[in-house]
């Protein structure tokens, strides 16, 4: 995982679609995302994510972002072609607009259509690791935020659990 070089403001623009809202929320790990940059989310991911958490939980520190007209047909064309729903699609599209440092999801498909685009992509599980990484939370806050994030509606596979249990030790040490 790279970390991005921060912007003049000193913050990297990161946008996300809501999984990772949803999952870090379920995993009481939000707080996490905020330290990641300034964050940006289309109007759809905002709709999504509402129907997980209070819209007041995100109004004051993510941004919500109109797509122009060029990247909305874009969104719409990856929709059709059934490659990425409304709201991973829309955070795609975003991704590209804001010129983002970092594309957040927890989907497959935007995974390998973002990574194909040239983005940066993390996960939920990238942001706790990268915040333990540059030392924001201590070994205690990130091993119990993972297991939550495990506990949460996010599938995380056995062998990913250990690979970031191992990361963990890389990071604090055995």
């Amino acid at each position: 995982m790279g970390i991005a070089t921060k912007r003049k403001n000193g913050l990297r623009r990161v946008v996300c679609d809501a999984g990772p809202l949803i999952h870090l929320h379920e995993a009481n790990a939000l707080h996490l995302l905020r330290l990641t940059g300034e964050i940006f989310i289309p109007a759809q991911v905002a709709n999504e994510a509402a129907n997980y958490l209070a819209r007041a939980h995100f109004l004051g520190w993510i941004s919500i972002v109109a797509l122009n007209s060029t990247l909305t047909a874009e969104s719409l064309a990856w929709q059709q072609a059934g490659l990425l729903d409304a709201g991973e699609a829309d955070a795609l599209a975003l991704a590209r607009q804001q010129n983002a440092d970092w594309f957040l999801t927890d989907d497959e498909r935007a995974r390998l259509l973002g990574a194909q685009l040239g983005l940066e992509i993390h996960g939920s599980l990238g942001v706790i690791l990268w915040t333990a990484a540059v030392g924001l939370i201590d070994r205690q806050e990130a091993e119990t935020t993972i297991t939550r994030l495990a506990n949460s509606s996010l599938w995380v596979s056995s062998a990913v659990l250990r690979e970031s249990k191992a990361a963990l030790k890389r990071i604090y040490g055995n």
